[in-house]
């Protein structure tokens, strides 16, 4: 029994480090959770109503420091956003569900033109479940056995960042990110014969550090069309394995830029291209974990619409596509989503409540994955 535990924590060790979908894909429920988890995106409820589109001229999403302004005043914001997973492998349906908390971001006005803000969002979510059946020996007697893994945990970006208002079509600003998060992961066999041999269980807990700076800006070159723009820059980046150093990369670097048109009063036409270099982290995992650089492509509408009781709202459509960062079995991971929203305002403009429901299919080598999310997400303006 000895030489069984042993062997047991050495494979759950090697599944931390390499953080590999060693697992049946069935088991853990999604495509969108391969290699180090699923990149959320980072956007607010209000981007993720236009499917991500606004996201680099809006303040509330931690992606471009220089859209700080655009907040107008200071704001405090957070969300939920649930997620319903379906994947369907060899016939078999499995069903999954998520729950995360992606954005919460604060920001204040310095001064006439000065802007401070900070976020801590979640820049890869990791949670899964898999059980499968198995067989060992022991004392040379082959046993039974079912071993169930679970994982819990996350990468989270904490930013704190600066903007200036240089003039009303010019705004700019620079950020600070501290990456950290923990994989928290349960091994465990369960021997048919319970009489004769006791189940086993391992906990292991796999964590994340590193840096990045970023910088962005906010443009109005002509009138009614806004143009903005935002790089982050990886440093370094580690795994440690229950506080041992394990591997070492950097953190992806990204960049992106949004075309906005606001001509229609209290509307907006927004399409946005963005760029995130995953492949920066291959090293932290293993030399068989797939790692591809990501486009990310989308279009969306920010519609006034009518008042209800004297309360302004908003409607929102959006359209994306994009690559995930983790591939399956040899294959890229494509992600298409349509997504609609809203948003109402509340005490005279003094907060504001938005909803984004968005359906996304992810698909790689004949396996499809789909998944339903909604958005929920509440800001105050003092």
């Amino acid at each position: 029994m000895r030489r069984l535990l042993r062997s047991t924590a050495l494979v759950l060790a090697a599944s931390a480090v390499a953080a590999l979908p060693g697992t049946p894909l069935a088991a853990q429920g999604a495509l969108s959770l391969q290699g180090f988890g699923y990149p959320t995106g980072q956007l607010s409820t209000r981007a993720v109503g236009t499917a991500g589109a606004l996201g680099e001229t809006d303040a509330g999403s931690p992606i471009n420091p220089g859209a700080l302004p655009s907040g107008g005043r200071t704001f405090f914001s957070f969300q939920i956003d649930p997620e319903f997973r379906s994947v369907r492998v060899g016939g078999r349906d499995v069903n999954t569900n998520v729950v995360r908390f992606p954005v919460i971001s604060v920001g204040a006005k310095v001064r006439s033109r000065g802007f401070i803000g900070a976020s801590f969002s979640t820049l890869l979510d990791r949670t899964w479940d898999a059980s499968y059946d198995d067989s060992v020996l022991v004392s040379g007697q082959k046993v039974r056995s079912t071993v169930a893994t679970a994982v819990r945990g996350a990468i989270n970006d904490a930013r704190v960042a600066f903007a200036w208002q240089f003039s009303e079509r010019l705004q700019a600003g620079v950020a600070l990110h501290a990456l950290s998060g923990a994989n928290r992961m349960k091994l465990a066999r369960v021997f048919s014969d319970s009489g004769t041999f006791g189940p086993l269980a391992q906990n292991t807990t796999l964590s994340y550090g590193g840096t990045a700076v970023s910088a962005g800006f906010l443009a109005v070159p002509v009138p009614h069309f806004i143009v903005a723009g935002s790089a982050r820059l990886g440093g370094a980046m580690s795994t440690r394995y229950d506080d041992t150093l394990a591997t070492k990369g950097h953190v992806p670097n990204r960049y992106g830029l949004s075309v906005v048109y606001d001509g229609i009063p209290g509307s907006q036409i927004a399409v946005r291209y963005n760029r995130d270099q995953w492949s920066r982290m291959r090293s932290l995992g293993s030399a068989a974990l797939l790692v591809n650089d990501a486009t990310d492509l989308s279009a969306g509408l920010d519609i006034a619409g009518p008042k209800w009781q004297d309360v302004p709202t908003q409607f929102r459509l959006g359209a994306r596509t994009r690559d995930l960062p983790f591939g399956w079995a040899g294959h890229v991971v494509k992600e298409q989503s349509l997504a609609v929203g809203g948003q109402v305002s509340l005490a005279r403009g003094w907060a504001s409540v938005d909803a984004a429901l968005q359906r996304a299919v992810r698909t790689a080598g004949g396996v499809r994955d789909r998944g339903t999310s909604l958005s929920v997400g509440l800001t105050i303006r003092p």
